[in-house]
């Protein structure tokens, strides 16, 4: 470490030359604070040990330019002087000084001001170390978490880009559909495709959990329900009951340790004569909602899948009357929270939706999300939530079917 000494007699600055090399400090010195400034700038000074008074700039203006000069480099200074009333010590403090010694100088004095001096120093350096590997390590972790966010991000954006058209399905079905994630990607999923010429399979999934790997999860899930994998196999024989029993098989065989279930409900509609066919695995009831009556929850099912291999299920078959509009909706929309912690519950969704006629599902829809919205007041979402709405509106079909034929079909 070097040391300026700072003193307008020469006698003393050599004087204190001498007593500071005996113990090994390397000294550099200055007549007054102006030379004092010019070799601060130039050299790298970390204890200043300073007369008081000297012409020019004496030692208080020195010691208040070092600390408006030099945020990043603690320079340690120690105030000379014969002036040993208790002012001029509080005065010397008030301008910055760290330490303050009286004049004559006691050699034993100077060397334990200086160890001090040197002590503290190194636990400056040591805390000047340990707060740049902070902020290069809080620098890694923020470039870590903006790659992960940015990634979440784009795994979000395709999440919604797989999800299905809204508007005019075929001929008589139209469809409108919400979807917020609760934490940038969901474990949520809902879809809609053709599966005949007139028969379109549609269904809304909610896997446990939330995040990346109920998303993984509820992706892979949705993959099983595709035509592809088989698992649809037998639908237009035996209806959506006897597919989420082979899907049931299907994920308990593969979660054996049962980290994980998920709730679904899925179905089938006719395009041709509006027979719907619907089936609930643990999943909040649909609604059936028809004009000019109360709306209806479409009780069928059995248990969530992915616990019990051997669990059964049921499914209606309902005949769908023009303008029927059937809503779908995850656990996330009845459990949504305000700035009280009041739930939402079911008996709100019915009331923002029994009012709805005709065939807007867009207006229903935003009627629904907007309800929501005013009711949370911004309180954030704990789950995720999802909504689908399917409307059926034939141009050309006959129905003679009573509004009460509901039947209850056992998968086989």
């Amino acid at each position: 470490m070097k040391v300026l000494i700072v003193d307008d007699a020469a006698d003393t600055r050599a004087l204190l030359r001498i007593l500071l090399t005996q113990k090994g400090w390397q000294v550099v010195e200055a007549e007054d604070g102006h030379a004092a400034c010019r070799l601060i700038e130039d050299t790298d000074i970390s204890i200043v040990l300073t007369d008081w008074m000297m012409p020019g700039m004496d030692g208080l203006s020195l010691i208040e330019w070092i600390r408006a000069k030099d945020k990043n480099k603690y320079i340690y200074t120690i105030l000379m002087t014969s002036r040993d009333q208790q002012k001029d010590c509080v005065e010397g403090f008030s301008v910055g000084a760290d330490d303050y010694i009286t004049k004559p100088l006691a050699a034993e004095i100077l060397y334990a001001r200086l160890g001090v001096a040197r002590r503290i120093l190194s636990i400056q350096e040591e805390l000047r170390t340990q707060q740049l590997h902070l902020k290069e390590s809080r620098d890694l972790v923020t470039r870590a978490y903006d790659i992960v966010q940015e990634d979440l991000e784009n795994a979000a954006a395709v999440q919604k880009s797989m999800l299905p058209t809204n508007g005019l399905l075929n001929r008589s079905i139209s469809s409108a559909w919400c979807y917020r994630p609760a934490m940038g990607i969901s474990g949520d999923y809902l879809d809609i495709f053709q599966v005949g010429e007139n028969r379109l399979f549609f269904y809304l999934l909610d896997v446990s959990g939330h995040g990346v790997t109920a998303a993984l999860r509820s992706s892979a899930i949705s993959q099983l329900l595709r035509p592809i994998s088989g698992i649809m196999d037998g639908l237009e024989t035996h209806g959506p009951a006897h597919i989420v029993e082979r899907l049931n098989r299907h994920l308990c065989e593969a979660n054996q340790d049962i980290d994980y279930f998920a709730t679904l409900v899925i179905g089938d509609i006719d395009a041709a004569n509006g027979l719907l066919r619907i089936t609930s695995a643990g999943h909040p009831p649909p609604l059936l909602l028809r004009q000019d009556h109360p709306s209806h929850e479409v009780e069928a099912g059995g248990l969530p899948i992915g616990i019990d291999p051997g669990a059964c299920y049921t499914h209606a078959e309902i005949w769908l009357q023009p303008s029927d509009t059937l809503l779908l909706y995850s656990d996330g929309l009845m459990d949504c929270e305000n700035h009280q912690g009041q739930q939402y519950g079911l008996e709100a969704v019915r009331k923002r939706a029994e009012g709805h006629t005709g065939s807007d599902l867009i207006k229903l829809l935003s009627r629904l999300e907007n309800d929501l919205d005013e009711w949370r007041s911004g309180t954030p979402l704990s789950d995720d939530l999802s909504l689908l709405l399917l409307n059926f509106n034939p141009d050309s079909v006959k129905m003679s079917h009573e509004t009460e034929d509901l039947r209850l079909c056992q998968s086989s």
